[in-house]
């Protein structure tokens, strides 16, 4: 753990969310369901004893945790005048010195009503370290873009500067606090943000969990603009905060959650959501499909779909398909039509042109391909390809195009990517990732078994696992690791935790398992290490090539 002490004051040009804004702003949100809009009524609740969170009172919540002479504050709300209203209704519980600030991450609806509560000789304000570095480039690198984009998200103008108190104490990875009668543990909880962080208080059950959980499908993307939030970090970070075992779940957006079965059911829900939306793209990206295909082919199973905690209220499952897609692989789509795209003046002007003249997609593409307008074959010749993927004529068009069009390019790269493509169209060269790769023992044997495990999830085919919930366990004989995999209703749960309630249970070599997950063994052969032992199970052989068969089209 690394603590630093620093204090100053700085201009925060920008918000994130809550500002000076009528309560208005908050009670006619059109695209909120009625039901939904309860989970910002403006309330002060007693989570349980000692422990009060203010729904409702600006975008995000503030919380209060009475010690014995002390109270701490997580979060602040996102104005003076939001945090104003709220400090008074607090003050109506106790009176006690505010001892604590806790930032949950760096977003200013969190952040931006600290003045009220600090009191200079008191206050110690408590952050990951990541939060220096988010909330100097979100205020000077980029902030006139997030400032514009950001007044686009929320639909409310938004203030021309806030003062934010910096944190004075800031941690790596977990710091815990005695604060009189009470223990608080501060962790690095990775998900919405690179700086997130819960607040776990052990004698009182409760966790604080700022904007990794909240009821709506988790913000793995926010159009305002954010860099990648990786989905694997954030359900890690919710696979920490369920060891827990809490009996309050304290967000920092929507009302808490009591009842240790209500938290574990919210919780894994959440989860589940998120590694879903992650092991699907990837699968379908390893495909080779693009962003806009994969969108049409990633939807939530009925039951997570159906969650109350997973509605899309805040962003769209599309969103976080193609952040996921680009956050693993980046912008290019692997189409060569967006490699070099016209402008949309250019298209606009050609399209124009097109319907004056009424003509046909195919007599103009092949006008396009004779022109020399390259580029404009390519991009005719995949609306053709949409409306019929075996339509030879465009693929033969596309293909001349690339041909031409790799003749231009300065970069290796993109000359090499024409050409491969254009081969490919004409069936003359496979570099299909569905193909059977050539993978061999030899490199089997030097990738450590903790990859070939991690790489099971985003194989999943979730229509075959999706009424399955079944856990099985992996054992070596060669190795102490062991290997859970928990098959979840189109999820797979992968943990290093041995559990002794998984129905099945495998016992072999590594190397056999890796040969086995990597297609190097057909049904016969795995039959016949069934039956002579080589694989030993538990829970039945069958029930082996039965976890196999999930991962299979």
């Amino acid at each position: 753990m690394k603590i630093l002490i620093s204090f100053f004051f700085f201009t925060f040009l920008v918000s994130c969310g809550d500002q000076n804004q009528s309560n208005e702003t908050f009670s006619s949100d059109q695209g909120l369901s009625q039901e939904h809009k309860k989970e910002f009524k403006k309330d002060l609740i007693e989570v349980t004893e000692d422990i009060y969170v203010g729904v409702g009172y600006g975008l995000a919540n503030s919380i209060m945790i009475e010690t014995e002479n002390s109270l701490v504050i997580v979060d602040t709300l996102g104005s003076v005048e939001r945090a104003e209203e709220l400090y008074q209704d607090f003050r109506e519980i106790s009176e006690k010195p505010i001892v604590a600030i806790v930032y949950t991450h760096n977003h200013l609806d969190h952040l931006g009503g600290a003045t009220v509560f600090y009191n200079e000789n008191e206050t110690e304000i408590y952050a990951q370290e990541n939060i220096i570095y988010n909330l100097d480039n979100i205020a000077t690198t980029i902030r006139p873009i997030i400032f514009q984009r950001s007044a686009r998200q929320f639909g409310i103008p938004l203030p021309e500067e806030e003062i934010v108190h910096q944190a004075t104490i800031l941690f790596d990875d977990e710091l815990t606090i005695e604060i009189d009668n009470l223990t608080f543990v501060l962790a690095h909880v990775p998900g919405e943000t690179d700086d997130h962080l819960y607040v776990w208080i052990p004698k009182k059950k409760a966790v604080m969990v700022g904007d990794n959980f909240y009821r709506s499908f988790a913000n793995l993307y926010a159009i305002r603009g954010t860099k990648f939030r990786n989905p694997m970090e954030w359900v890690d970070s919710l696979d920490k905060i369920r060891l827990l075992n809490a009996e309050h779940l304290v967000p920092s957006h929507s009302r808490p959650i009591s009842g240790k079965e209500n938290v574990e059911k919210a919780l894994t829900d959440y989860r589940d959501g998120i590694q879903f939306v992650h092991d699907q793209t990837i699968r379908y990206a390893n495909k080779g499909l693009t962003p806009d295909e994969i969108v049409q082919k990633v939807k939530l199973p009925k039951h997570l779909a159906e969650s109350p905690y997973l509605q899309p209220f805040y962003g769209s499952i599309s969103s976080y398909v193609r952040s996921t897609f680009s956050g693993y692989i980046g912008w290019f789509s692997g189409n060569i039509s967006d490699l070099h795209p016209l402008t949309v003046e250019e298209r606009a002007k050609k399209l124009e042109v097109m319907a004056q003249r009424q003509t046909k997609i195919s007599d103009e593409a092949q006008n396009a391909l004779d022109n020399g307008e390259y580029q404009w074959a390519l991009e005719l010749a995949d609306m053709l390809i949409a409306l019929d993927a075996n339509n030879t004529q465009a693929k033969n068009i596309k293909a001349a195009a690339a041909d031409q069009l790799a003749k231009f390019q300065l970069a290796s790269n993109d000359y090499y990517f024409y050409k491969t493509v254009a081969g490919e169209l004409r069936n003359e060269i496979d570099v299909n990732p569905s193909t059977p790769n050539s993978v061999t023992s030899e490199q089997l044997q030097a990738t450590p078994m903790k990859a070939i495990m991690k790489s099971l999830p985003v194989n999943l085919n979730a229509d075959k696992s999706v009424e399955i919930t079944k856990k099985y366990e992996f054992r070596f004989i060669d190795s102490e690791e062991v290997y859970t995999i928990h098959i979840r209703k189109g999820v797979a749960q992968l943990s290093k935790i041995p559990d002794s309630s998984a129905e099945v249970k495998v016992i072999t070599d590594q190397q056999t398992l890796k040969e086995v997950f990597a297609g190097l063994k057909n049904v016969a052969a795995i039959s016949l290490l069934l039956a002579n032992n080589t694989i030993e199970v538990e829970g039945g052989k069958l029930e082996f090539l039965k976890f196999l068969g999930l991962f299979t089209d």
